[in-house]
């Protein structure tokens, strides 16, 4: 049984005993328009019957197209609508649970925050999303060099809240509606996940590059560590199932560790990094008394 963040249309269930289982004051930066990367993405489920498959993933970005050396500025990341199906083959899907979705912080950028944009999720429940750093572990870490989108931390792996078989984290239920709440001709429940917006500073000169998370052994096929995880759920044979589901950005089923990642793991955006201007402290101050100081505009003093 499998089901995964699917771009669009019916998110498949397979196999027989297997579920239903992708600041400061300166001047604003040049924007860009928001960018949707759609890719595939190699998904395993470990039902009974494990499945392997080849899904169409995607994620939307809006990033300013250059910023300045020192500059503030943030950048916004949403996973792409996804459904639910009804029914496949013999089974009924029940739900999705411990729904997660990291990010690899970029190179050439510190950290300064990031917050899931309000009320920017559809057709989810469970617990509160929110974003996280973790390391590699899956672990909360202030230094971390990952963000993760989560319900507390409740994943079916890479954490200290992972479960395989039980129900936690930010859950899809079914609704058998769209985005609107609608029903849905064909039973299927669509859903999105939250945007999040991220908040980083600028380092050298270049770019940054934001990507999902295929850092260390996270972009290998069939990994605890994969950017897209969840827990699917049905009916089959008379009993719940359960499809704890990982997927990668790349192309195939069942790909070796040294097949590279598809555009899903690559550069969602590119931000170009230039050259930061000197301040201009305004006009030499005046001796008291001899007239008026003339401290210059907002835009000067921030060098914009």
């Amino acid at each position: 049984m499998s089901f995964t963040h699917v771009r669009r249309g019916a998110v498949p269930v397979v196999a027989a005993a297997a579920m239903a289982a992708g600041s400061l004051l300166m001047a604003s930066p040049a924007s860009a328009a928001p960018t949707s990367i759609e890719f595939q993405g190699a998904c395993q489920a470990r039902a009974i019957l494990t499945q392997h498959m080849s899904q169409p993933l995607g994620m939307t970005i809006d990033a300013p197209a250059a910023v300045k050396v020192g500059e503030q500025f943030s950048y916004r990341l949403q996973p792409t609508v996804s459904t639910l199906p009804d029914k496949a083959s013999i089974a009924t899907t029940i739900d999705i649970q411990r729904l997660k979705i990291d990010w690899d912080l970029p190179a050439n950028a510190e950290f300064v925050s990031a917050t899931v944009v309000p009320d920017s999720g559809k057709g989810i429940a469970g617990v509160a999303p929110t974003v996280i750093r973790v390391n590699q572990a899956g672990e909360p870490d202030a230094a971390g060099a990952i963000l993760r989108l989560s319900g507390d931390n409740e994943t079916v792996a890479n954490g200290p809240k992972s479960s395989l078989n039980t129900p936690g984290g930010i859950s899809v239920p079914k609704t058998k509606t769209d985005l609107g709440g609608n029903p849905t001709a064909d039973g299927s429940t669509n859903f999105q996940l939250p945007a999040v917006e991220v908040t980083v500073k600028a380092i050298d000169e270049g770019v940054i590059t934001p990507t999902v998370r295929v850092s260390g052994d996270s972009a290998n096929y069939n990994s605890d560590a994969n950017y897209d995880t969840f827990l699917a759920r049905a009916t089959a044979f008379n009993s719940t199932q359960n499809a704890p589901t990982f997927c990668t950005p790349k192309d195939g089923t069942r790909p070796a560790n040294d097949v590279p990642v598809n555009a899903g793991g690559q550069a969602l955006a590119t931000i170009q990094v230039g050259k930061g201007g000197p301040v201009d402290p305004g006009p030499d101050p005046v001796d008291p008394g001899t007239g008026s100081v003339d401290l210059g505009s907002i835009g000067s003093i921030f060098g914009s």
